[in-house]
């Protein structure tokens, strides 16, 4: 009976294989073209254009690149966006996948209201984000004021606005919604007798979690994890608000370049540093999944 099963999986998997390698009709060539005709004159003419002119002036040239490389500010500015990015990621993966596992566990009800309290903040305008938080979190805002007046627990405000903590606060509430949303759909797939089982057969509940559910459910610590270090390394209007002039991202050092200095050049090549790291990023996922899915095969 197993055998027979085996061979019929394995000939479902082989004529899936053979339908995804078939050559697409040309009917359905014709349904893609719009899409593919609206993007390539949208956006990836435009992108060429742009980031040609990192390359082009008055010959080829790699000058804007070697200055944004030898430069110390240069190279500030692109550690530090780096370093941004990896704490608001670590800090959204750590809230949102516990967040997640209890979305699959409580009752429809529950889960509906909790559901609207996470997507609601998600809809509101990022500058009407960053606002509140300047409300909030300057030195005679509502944190300050709880702690200094009410409370009488600190003698004096806290710094935390326009620097480093403050961008992490406004960054880490702008993608938290999407990765909740990510790790749910994933989580809730998962089955949970499988814990179960493990605990049955001796294993404490950290390590039927650890062995057996986290496995499961990291495609979707991978997948927001992705979506998180993408959004992070290009963040703007959150780091210039809430942010200081020693948390510069590369994302503000482009707009400078382009509104400001008018140097459309070094901006340019600045834009096409900051979309090779994005592709680099992407293919290291692709690649870790791929890594993942032959180990699981063999």
């Amino acid at each position: 009976m197993n055998l027979t099963n085996a061979n019929s999986r394995t000939t479902l998997l082989e004529q899936r294989t053979r339908r995804a390698l078939r050559p697409p009709r040309l009917s359905s060539v014709w349904l893609v073209l719009p899409g593919v005709a609206f993007l390539s004159v949208a956006f990836v003419l435009p992108l060429i254009a742009l980031l040609s002119q990192s390359f082009y002036d008055d010959g080829f040239t790699f000058r804007y690149f070697e200055q944004i490389l030898t430069t110390p500010g240069y190279r500030s500015v692109i550690w530090t966006s780096f370093k941004i990015a990896f704490l608001s990621t670590a800090i959204t993966i750590a809230l949102a996948y516990p967040v997640s596992c209890y979305l699959t566990r409580v009752g429809s009800l529950t889960r509906s209201i909790m559901m609207a309290l996470i997507v609601i903040p998600f809809w509101t305008n990022i500058l009407a984000r960053c606002y509140a938080w300047i409300v909030i979190l300057q030195k005679g805002g509502l944190i300050n004021t709880l702690l200094v007046r009410e409370m009488g627990l600190i003698n004096t405000p806290i710094d935390m606005l326009y620097n480093l903590p403050g961008v992490l606060v406004g960054m880490t509430h702008y993608v938290l919604p999407p990765a909740i949303l990510i790790l749910y759909s994933i989580n809730h797939n998962i089955d949970v007798r499988l814990v179960g089982a493990a605990q049955s057969l001796g294993a404490s509940p950290f390590r039927a979690f650890r062995h057996v559910y986290l496995p499961l459910s990291m495609p979707g610590v991978r997948a927001a994890t992705l979506l998180v270090m993408i959004l992070s390394l290009g963040f703007f209007v959150t780091p210039a608000l809430l942010g200081g002039l020693s948390e510069v991202t590369l994302a503000m050092l482009i707009d400078t370049q382009f509104n400001e200095t008018v140097n459309w050049n070094l901006g340019a090549a600045l834009a096409t540093l900051l979309l090779l790291m994005t592709l680099i990023g992407i293919a290291l996922y692709y690649w870790a999944v791929a890594r993942a899915t032959q180990g699981k095969m063999q």
